[in-house]
């Protein structure tokens, strides 16, 4: 009886390696790590992978909309700062035509009353002297005909912008009445 044991039991061992060697490695190994890995392991991955996936797509879709949100706003920010920096554009032009307006009327005045521009002169030249110093460090380059007012006014000041307050009023509101 043993021998018939030993036979049976070496049939099987060598029907089961002549179904090895007909399988190919790859599958002969899966089988093997099938059976030592715990299923109910598996699946606890398997779902935790799941929760995982579903919390990145939540959070993949909240990032896809706070930026289609975030872009909308810069269109508007964009446009609002476009429009911003044309009305400082233009209120600039403004200023240096008031400015080269009042360097005129500085000019004109010296000229028709130097008698009185003389006598304040020692008070107020010193203040517009520092100012024609910071306008030429501003813009470098002036026209020639500007150039040649700024030093007529220069030569004989009328008085610095603090010595008489004066409030201008926009274009729009004194054009009104």
């Amino acid at each position: 009886m043993n021998a018939s044991n030993s036979q049976d039991s070496n049939a099987a061992i060598g029907d089961s390696c002549a179904s090895l060697n007909n399988a190919s490695a790859p599958v002969v190994f899966v089988q093997s790590l099938q059976h030592q890995v715990n299923e109910h392991d598996i699946n606890a991955i398997i779902q935790s992978q799941k929760h995982m996936l579903a919390r990145f797509e939540k959070t993949n879709e909240m990032l896809a909309n706070c930026n289609s949100l975030l872009a909308t706003r810069y269109v508007t920010a964009s446009k609002e700062l476009k429009k911003h920096i044309s009305f400082l554009v233009e209120l600039k032009k403004d200023l240096e035509t008031i400015f080269r307006r009042i360097r005129f009327l500085k000019m004109k005045l010296s000229q028709q009353y130097s008698e009185a521009f003389s006598a304040s002169s020692s008070v107020f030249n010193v203040l517009d002297e520092e100012e024609e110093q910071d306008e030429k460090e501003k813009l470098p380059s002036k026209p020639a005909n500007e150039v040649n007012v700024t030093s007529t006014a220069n030569a004989s000041s009328s008085g610095s912008r603090e010595s008489s307050p004066c409030s201008f009023t926009s274009p729009s509101t004194s054009d009104t009445g």
